[in-house]
Order: C-alpha cells, then sequence, then structure tokens
C-alpha cells in the first residue's frame, strides 16, 4: 500500500476533529450557561414542593415526598391571588399605554423628513438613560399634586409613560424596515397620511408591537420601586412588593413559602412566552411586495 493510501485516513482525520472541536466546544459552553441560568430555577421549583426539612437536609436533593402545600398557604393565608391580580393589571395596562403613547410618534420619527428629527429622537431616547432613582422625587410630586398617590391609576400611567421611549426606540426601527413601495402604492391610491398609517403601516407593524408590549410587560412585571414608593396599602401592591411580606421574621425560617411564591409570580411571564413565541418568529412582510 502506498504512502499516500496511508495518508488520506490521517489527514480525514485531522479534518474531521477540525471541525468537531470548535462545536464540541461551543456545545459545552452552552451546557455549562444552560446549568448557570437554570441551576437557580431548578433549586426554587425543587424548594417549593419539598417540606423544610427535606430541604434542610439536602437543597439540591429530590424531595422524598412531593407536597404543594406552600402553594396553598401563600395563595390563600397570605392572598397572592390579589397580587398576581394587581401586577396583572400594571403589567397589562402600562403597557399597552406605553405602545399606545409610542405609536404616533415612531411613524413620524420613521416615514417623514422633520426638521431636526434626530435632535427630537434623542430627546426620546433620554428617558431610556434616566435611572429610576432620578425621577422618583419629580414623579412622586407629580403624583401628590394630581392626588394619584397610592393609587392603581396613577401607578398605571407612570409605568406607561416610563415605557415610552423604549416603545419609540423598537417601533421606530420596525417601522423603518418596511419596504416603502407598500406606502408608495398606498399613496398613489389616493391615500392620506393618516391612511397609510392606520391601514399600511399599523397592520405590519403588529410583530413589532407585540415585541414591544411584551418587553416592556415583563419590565413592569418585575418592577419593584415605583410600587414601593408610590403606594402605601397592601391592596394596592403587586407581587413584587408583596414578596416582601414572605421575608419577614415570620417565614425566614421557611424556605418553601418563597420558593412557592417566586414560581406563583413567575407563571404568567412564561404563558406570555408561550403565546407570544410563534408570532414573534414569524416573518411579517411575507407577500408584502410582489416581485
Amino acid at each position: 500500500m502506498s504512502e499516500v493510501a496511508l495518508a488520506r485516513p490521517r489527514n480525514r482525520k485531522r479534518f474531521h476533529l477540525r471541525n468537531v472541536g470548535p462545536k464540541l466546544v461551543a456545545t459545552l459552553l452552552a451546557l455549562a450557561l444552560a446549568a448557570v441560568f437554570l441551576g437557580p430555577m431548578y433549586l426554587v421549583v425543587i424548594t417549593s414542593i419539598k417540606s423544610n426539612k427535606d430541604f434542610l437536609a439536602g437543597p439540591f436533593a429530590l424531595p422524598s415526598g412531593v407536597t404543594f402545600e406552600p402553594y396553598r398557604q401563600v395563595w390563600q393565608e397570605l392572598h397572592f391571588g390579589d397580587l398576581v391580580g394587581n401586577s396583572l393589571l400594571y403589567a397589562s395596562t402600562g403597557a399597552a399605554l406605553a405602545v399606545l403613547l409610542a405609536l404616533v410618534p415612531a411613524f413620524a420619527l420613521s416615514r417623514f423628513d422633520l426638521p431636526g428629527k434626530a435632535v427630537l429622537f434623542g430627546i426620546f431616547l433620554t428617558g431610556l438613560m434616566l435611572p429610576q432613582q432620578t425621577v422618583l422625587i419629580p414623579l412622586y410630586a407629580t403624583l401628590r399634586t394630581l392626588h394619584l398617590l397610592d393609587s392603581k391609576i396613577g401607578l398605571i400611567i407612570v409605568h406607561g409613560i416610563y415605557g415610552m421611549p423604549a416603545q419609540i426606540l423598537i417601533l421606530r426601527g420596525f417601522m423603518t424596515a418596511i419596504p416603502s413601495e407598500i406606502e408608495k402604492a398606498a399613496r398613489i391610491e389616493g391615500a392620506t397620511d393618516f391612511e397609510v398609517f392606520w391601514k399600511v403601516i399599523l397592520p405590519l407593524s403588529v410583530p413589532g408591537i407585540i415585541v414591544g408590549y411584551s418587553l416592556n410587560f415583563i419590565a413592569i412585571w418585575k418592577e419593584f420601586v415605583f410600587g414601593l414608593v408610590f403606594l402605601n396599602h397592601e391592596a394596592n401592591f403587586p407581587v413584587t412588593v408583596g414578596m416582601l411580606k414572605l421575608n419577614s421574621d415570620r417565614y425566614m425560617s421557611v424556605f418553601n413559602l418563597p420558593a412557592a411564591g417566586l414560581v406563583i409570580s413567575q407563571i404568567p411571564i412564561v404563558i406570555l412566552f408561550i403565546l407570544c413565541y410563534r408570532k414573534l418568529t414569524s416573518g411579517n412582510f411575507v407577500g408584502a411586495v410582489k416581485g
């Protein structure tokens, strides 16, 4: 057998290892990152269905017996259903208000050549750069003047206005990507600016609206500072503020109740992702422009 024939299997093996090496490293890195993110989730879920005795015996071990008593206690005795309902109200209406406030500015900034458009866009984006702590005092004074402190409507308005800059950024980028041929065709048919916005741009922007709404919904759901500062009565608390009850001295020696509260508080986010996943990943301009 010639040396060339012997060298071919060796070259193929080297070539195979050269291709497999990076994929193996990427796979191991992905598994490590998944463990970092899924490890705490696993610990919380397992703790929520354990007795305290099982948790102290082995925090990461499987429970000797599954119990859902912590969920019953959190839901009924701590009135967790009211907290979840408040958070659903704040997140759904606050995110919707932010999207409504951003639609027209995003349309104008994406489709029209306005004088000083770049400056105007930069002013809108300034809201993204302001930490919550910098606006607490002005917002508190404004809500007190309007008699909206410790009210659900006041917190909804705060969430809507505070989330508007991010929605403008998302929707402007999305509307800018809509092919100009679609708008030109509508104007040739005699459509006005409002008709172009209402009948052309807005329907094609539905995936972008869903993206912006979903992100703002999650941001409001996780928000803690505004609810803590602007609300006083427990009947108005969102779930993030209400979770403070599980950190009191009464429950510090009980590990499964805070874990059950955390699991319950994340269920709406999981449901939102499942409902919006197909829409977020589907094409939005397919068939809009014919060759």
